[in-house]
């Protein structure tokens, strides 16, 4: 059995996978969570690999059962597709492994992966599993606090439900602005990247994407766990 752990900025999860088969996932807490976790499932798993976008590996590696195979996802992981991207270095490991994984689940078909969480990043694969690169823009809350702290008067909200188009208050007014203006976003940048490939599937993930996957008109599929499926994938890859 395999186990992927992502590490993210504000929550981790996990995955155990028998071949390609996702059994059981769900959420950790921080590293001594981590530590307590590998440690009471280490008979469960006998490779794992994790991506972190805040901790290196030495940070990590105090927590991990000295006897287990784990492989730490950086720049210089051999990984099932290729790149383009000309800062290999400074690549958020999760969108890497989303790659892999929106590139697994629609292989020969162009791809791009919208990942709503503290920022928001679009990352596009080719027909080719070639990774180009993308778009990164700020998430909601850091919209929100952008707002607060750049304004005098402007309250820290955190609501990531709009109420309509015109806001008849202050915090609707800013709550519009920030949800249907992440919204517009959204569909603008898949009306784009639909002109460089007509043919291009969509998919939605990260904490926001139910959020707002019924606000979307554009045709798109979300996969809440492609990151941790991209990362099984290069578990395989390098077995």
């Amino acid at each position: 059995m395999n186990l992927a752990i992502d590490i993210g900025n504000t929550r981790s999860k996990y995955a155990f996978f028998d071949e390609n088969q996702m059994v059981e996932s769900g959420k950790i807490g921080d590293l001594v969570g981590l530590g307590s976790f590998l440690s009471e499932r280490s008979s469960d798993f006998e490779r794992a690999i994790i991506c972190s976008v805040n901790h290196s590996q030495q940070d990590l590696a105090e927590f991990i059962p000295v006897e287990k195979q784990v492989l730490y996802l950086n720049h210089l992981t051999p990984v099932p597709i290729t790149m383009t991207y000309a800062t290999p270095q400074t690549l958020g490991m999760d969108r890497l492994a989303a790659a892999v994984g929106g590139n697994y689940m629609f292989s020969n078909r162009a791809v791009m992966v919208i990942d709503i969480g503290t920022c928001i990043t679009y990352d596009f694969i080719n027909a080719q599993g070639v990774f180009e690169g993308g778009v990164i823009s700020p998430g909601v809350e850091l919209r929100y606090k952008a707002m607060h702290d750049y304004t005098a008067r402007l309250p820290l909200l955190s609501d990531r439900e709009d109420e309509g188009l015109i806001g008849t208050s202050t915090t609707s007014a800013m709550k519009s602005g920030v949800i249907n203006g992440i919204v517009g976003e959204i569909e603008y940048m898949v009306s784009q990247f639909l002109l460089k490939s007509p043919d291009l599937k969509v998919i939605i993930t990260g904490g926001g994407a139910k959020i707002f996957e019924s606000r979307i008109k554009a045709d798109i599929f979300v996969a809440l766990e492609i990151v941790l499926v991209g990362l099984n994938r290069v578990l395989d890859y390098n077995a």
